[in-house]
């Protein structure tokens, strides 16, 4: 029981740890794109505080951006309940809270999930530039997973994490943890399974 414990205070401090690592990793990179992820609404076509922070943290990237030619990408569909698609609503603010012109806003409405955010973006980047590199901006407890999705459709790039209320950020990185751990639940059953053995030899 004590090892089972262990194993799974080791392993949610090791992904603790890299959570931290890459947030914290400079991004010195020259992207092509900056893809921001979508959340639920407020009332159905505003953003809400959430996204107003990735919004933010995207623009600030934007704005410091050494390729003139980047693009942002507003990224997430029309969920139940919305009146319009939450790339729309993320457009809408940028459009009225920035001065970044709408020519360099694109739209991916089609996605539900945070996989299908990068896929189809990254569909949409494909038509446009070759050799492309991606910023992908999400909340800091959400960045380990999203890159981990990055990889599995071998998306060249990174992710950068924006704030999050501290109120919020035990009970989220709990949930990615959980999430992640689901995602390579067979790495623990293995783990597991000779952890048992060895004490049944013992």
């Amino acid at each position: 029981m004590y090892l089972i414990i262990f194993t799974i205070v080791a392993a949610f401090s090791a992904f603790l740890l890299y959570s931290f690592i890459y947030i914290a990793a400079p991004k010195k990179k020259i992207y092509d794109f900056i893809i921001i992820h979508g959340a639920g609404l407020r009332d159905g076509e505003y953003v809400t505080p959430l996204i107003k922070q990735r919004i933010d943290k995207a623009i600030d990237a934007y704005i410091n951006s050494r390729n003139p030619d980047i693009k942002i990408i507003a990224s997430g569909g029309q969920g139940p309940g919305e009146k319009i698609s939450e790339a729309k609503a993320i457009a809408n603010y940028i459009a009225s809270n920035t001065e970044v012109p709408m020519s360099r806003v694109l739209l991916e409405e089609k996605s539900t999930t945070t996989y299908e955010n990068l896929l189809f973006s990254k569909e949409i980047g494909e038509e446009l530039v070759d050799k492309l590199k991606f910023l992908f901006v999400t909340n800091n407890y959400h960045v380990y997973r999203t890159s981990a999705y990055a990889r599995k459709i071998k998306m060249d790039g990174d992710g950068l994490g924006c704030r999050t209320a501290g109120y919020y950020i035990p009970s989220a990185f709990i949930r990615e943890f959980i999430a992640a751990c689901v995602k390579i639940k067979w790495a623990f059953v293995v783990l597991y399974a000779i952890l048992f053995i060895f004490l049944f030899l013992l």
